[in-house]
């Protein structure tokens, strides 16, 4: 029970100090003055406004760092849950580079990006280097997918699919 309550309290700090850095950054990078609303978070509509801007729609597999995880897809606030900055849906594919399943899913990942060129942006996390992010969001195994869209709590898929499961699973998304 202790290792558990232990556990718990952890995360939370860690999720806390995620969101004030976070908050921070996106602050000290923005051109013109934000709002922030009773959360202390910017308002979502420049949120949205600078987030289109950064939209790569190249249809091409974007790495980010977990810096950019943070500025581009999602804060991680435990009060508000997970949201996401974008306009376009996207897709979070959580991988290592020593991971077998991970690697067989790239090459299915790039071909998805390309086909759904303009209504998805596939993102790819290197896990070894976003740690922090990992524990925040519970990823456990590897590889591990997030979808996001706009206004709505992610999804969640863990394990490697074939392209027609991702696929399937993709196109339901996007519906």
């Amino acid at each position: 029970m202790k290792k558990h309550l232990l556990t718990i309290l952890s995360l939370a700090l860690l999720l806390s100090a995620c969101g004030q850095k976070n908050s921070q950054n996106t602050t000290e990078q923005s051109q013109t003055p934000a709002t922030e609303n009773s959360y202390g978070h910017l308002n979502p509509e420049q949120e949205n406004a600078s987030a289109k801007k950064a939209e790569d729609l190249s249809g091409k597999v974007i790495a980010l760092t977990a810096d950019e995880f943070l500025e581009r897809v999602t804060e991680i606030d435990p009060a508000l849950g997970l949201r996401y900055k974008g306009n376009t849906p996207c897709m979070v594919d959580f991988y290592a580079d020593w991971c077998k399943p991970c690697m067989q899913l790239k090459p299915v990942t790039e071909k998805l990006a390309a086909k759904y060129k303009g209504q998805l942006i596939i993102y790819k996390v290197n896990v070894d280097k976003a740690q922090d992010i990992c524990q925040a969001l519970s990823i456990s195994s590897i590889p591990t997918l997030f979808f996001f869209k706009p206004n709505e709590q992610p999804g969640k898929m863990v394990g490697a699919p074939t392209e027609a499961e991702l696929e399937k699973v993709i196109q339901d998304f996007l519906k």
